[in-house]
């Protein structure tokens, strides 16, 4: 895989999990530029490079609802879906779903009574984070 269709595949993945009903993204986080990173490739701590995506949605009127709609939808994918929640005391509880897969992105969305996140690493490709 080439470092274009790593940064395509992490942008369908994106727009993937922004389709879920239950979260509002902008326009500006839909369409996030996302931040070129080193990466470990063939045991070379500098050797390649992945895209990074972090984006803020809204709070969804049921934040565990939406993070298993969410694992669904990556699940039907051919992604595999860690789902847990963490309890923050008066913070409230924090639901997520990690998705991962041979040969595709990492994705990670939270949500909680105050709004959601998704965390993306587009899969590592050989290649320098600083010539792109």
């Amino acid at each position: 895989m080439d470092i274009q269709k790593s940064k395509q595949d992490g942008e369908a993945a994106l727009l993937q999990v922004v389709r879920v009903p239950g979260s509002e993204w902008s326009s500006e986080e839909r369409q996030a530029k996302p931040a070129p990173t080193v990466c470990t490739f063939n045991g070379d701590a500098q050797g390649g490079v992945q895209y990074h995506w972090f984006v803020n949605g809204s709070a969804p009127s049921d934040p565990e609802a939406y993070i298993a709609a969410v694992g669904k939808e990556l699940r039907g994918s051919g992604f595999t879906v860690q789902l847990r929640e963490t309890d923050y005391g008066k913070y409230g509880t924090l639901y997520e779903a990690v998705a991962r897969g041979e040969s595709l992105p990492t994705v990670a969305t939270s949500a909680n009574a105050k709004g959601s996140t998704i965390m993306l690493d587009s899969v590592c490709v050989a290649g320098d984070a600083e010539k792109l």
